[in-house]
């Protein structure tokens, strides 16, 4: 079944351009500078570097490894990289699987954290599909998705339902 992200050229053009603005000042304030090459890093591999003496990931370098997805899609939104796009989506859903990820057990971070899978998913799918507009619209949601949980954690630091 092909995904329901068709909208007019003109339309998707502004949500390009308002998708790339947001995610530069997102990088830009989380201090990860935009004009990097594309971090294309496997998930796997990088979960083993930058762990404490109990094997845990350090907090920084597992946020940093979604901001390198995230960057990377950026990246391939802008040129047209199907596959970095599809790469990125696939890699943030896998670390949306990790066990770092699961900073909570509240029912609304669960429903949070299902929603930002089932976007990096789409997000994926949409990209091997060749659809711009639709990969463009996909990661505006991922990135709406993150805003929200970061919201919900900075509110409620111990999971506490507010």
């Amino acid at each position: 079944m092909k995904n329901q992200f068709v909208v007019g050229h003109s339309a998707v053009a502004q949500w390009v351009v308002v998708v790339s603005a947001f995610s530069v000042a997102l990088l830009a304030a989380l201090g990860i500078p935009a004009n990097q090459p594309p971090a294309s890093q496997d998930p796997v591999q990088t979960q083993v570097q930058d762990t404490d003496a109990k094997g845990a990931i350090n907090t920084n370098t597992f946020m940093e490894r979604k901001l390198n997805s995230a960057r990377d899609i950026v990246s391939g939104l802008a040129s047209e990289n199907y596959e970095l796009i599809a790469k990125s989506g696939q890699d943030l859903k896998l670390l949306s699987q990790e066990s770092q990820w699961e900073v909570f057990q509240t029912p609304e971070y669960l429903a949070m954290s299902n929603d930002f899978r089932e976007s990096s998913g789409r997000l994926r799918d949409v990209a091997n599909e060749k659809n711009l507009d639709g990969a463009t619209l996909a990661y505006f949601e991922v990135m709406l998705s993150c805003v929200r949980c970061h919201k919900y954690i900075r509110r409620n630091p111990l999971g506490d339902e507010k």
